[in-house]
């Protein structure tokens, strides 16, 4: 087995994340400064989700069949070549609405290939404890990414403009994508021609039967489920908090952009602390208890940021969200010791097409959120609904033994 080098993974994922934490801010704000509307986010948010509804079957499955390192450094590519292309037509001012949006369709189609890619990759060329460790350092050197990303966005839009920033974030897609080409070299091992001549005259097939293949697997694994469904609702929370951040820090806190990008990084700072010790308190503490307590911490930092009225207080129970919504790592990383080897593609592909769907309804809904006390009654909701599943595993035996 082929090991990934740690540093220079967690150097690949930090310029990655930063550069999109970069992306996220800036297209956040343009979208909304172009139409005049702050549910345009939302909408830019919404259109981003478009990809995990109908490529994340088919990425999977070419990266369970294909060298899915190779499908990484594309993406980065990819990324540097879009970003770079739209700063230089934001510069010349033919900046649009459409064009914001449209970037954001091929920026998320890049990421998609990218999770996809590294999922199947740590199953491969890790052992399960390893896993567990590379997943945590995933979440520590993203988010540290995501932190300086969205720390710096703020601070370079007010003095150097939007052209910059975005040079500057296909600057560090360009970074990663070095990174990512040396670990490619270690990983890769070129196969015969005959070999690659029959995926492409059979891929069509394959790709169809990969799509019945992973709804049945998972369907067939109802441990699979739990795990992917506890793993759902964080990502659910973290959609709606990200479409409805900027109109909150614009109207019920009345503060800048900048102020934004800091409590944006707050999530950052608490899953860069959940990160650095969730392998270590998980092994004290066990998966279970770990799962009830960060349930617990999101749910209290949801109330706690549906009534801040100040910069402070919203950016501490951010901090809180991002801490709480670690139990993710326990979850994917269970789920990836029981899927079988071979579907670990096609099986987290087939969960974030679901995560599509909910993301699309969720983005809908949020765009019909605008007044102070909508935007703060809906964090008091998903507050509720944290405590609901609290509650169900704590009554619940079999969600007790799957964790356990």
């Amino acid at each position: 087995m082929k090991h990934i080098s740690a540093p220079l993974y967690a150097t690949a994922v930090f310029f990655s994340r930063m550069g999109s934490g970069l992306f996220f801010f800036i297209n956040t704000w343009i979208v909304i400064h172009l139409t005049g509307n702050s549910a345009s986010a939302a909408i830019s948010l919404l259109i981003a989700v478009i990809p995990s509804i109908f490529l994340s079957i088919i990425i999977g499955s070419i990266a369970d069949k294909f060298p899915a390192i190779k499908l990484v450094l594309s993406s980065e590519i990819m990324r540097f070549f879009i970003l770079f292309s739209y700063a230089s037509l934001f510069f010349a001012e033919y900046a649009t609405p459409l064009l914001a949006y449209s970037v954001s369709f091929f920026m998320s189609i890049c990421a998609e290939i990218q999770l996809m890619s590294w999922r199947v990759i740590l199953a491969k060329h890790t052992s399960h404890e390893n896993n567990f460790k590379l997943n945590a350092l995933s979440v520590t050197s993203g988010q540290a990414g995501v932190v300086a990303g969205a720390t710096c966005s703020g601070i370079l839009f007010v003095y150097f403009g939007t052209s910059l920033t975005i040079y500057i974030a296909s600057g560090t897609f360009f970074i990663s994508s070095i990174c990512i080409a040396y670990l490619a070299s270690t990983l890769y091992t070129p196969r015969p021609e005959t070999d690659i001549k029959i995926d492409v005259l059979n891929s069509i097939f394959y790709h169809l039967r990969s799509i019945r293949d992973g709804f049945e697997y998972i369907a067939g694994q109802p441990n699979l489920i739990g795990y992917y469904l506890l793993m759902l609702l964080n990502i659910n929370i973290l959609y709606m908090s990200n479409a409805l951040l900027a109109p909150f820090v614009k109207g019920p806190l009345n503060l800048t952009a900048e102020a934004y990008g800091k409590i944006d990084a707050a999530y950052s700072i608490g899953a860069i602390a959940g990160g650095l010790f969730i392998v270590r308190l998980t092994r004290r503490l066990g998966a279970l208890r770990i799962t009830l307590l960060g349930l617990a911490i999101m749910a209290a930092s949801l109330f706690s940021f549906a009534r801040s009225d100040d910069f402070l207080v919203a950016f501490c129970s951010y901090i809180g969200i991002g801490l709480g919504c670690q139990t993710s790592i326990v979850s994917l990383s269970r789920a990836q010791r029981i899927t079988a080897t071979g579907l670990h593609g096609r099986s987290y592909a087939t969960f974030n097409t679901v995560t599509g769907c909910f993301g699309v309804v969720v983005f809908m809904l949020s765009t019909q959120f605008s007044t102070p006390e909508e935007l703060r009654n809906i964090f008091e909701y998903q507050a509720i609904a944290v405590v609901t599943v609290l509650l169900i595993i704590g009554c619940s035996k079999k969600f007790k033994n799957a964790l356990n």
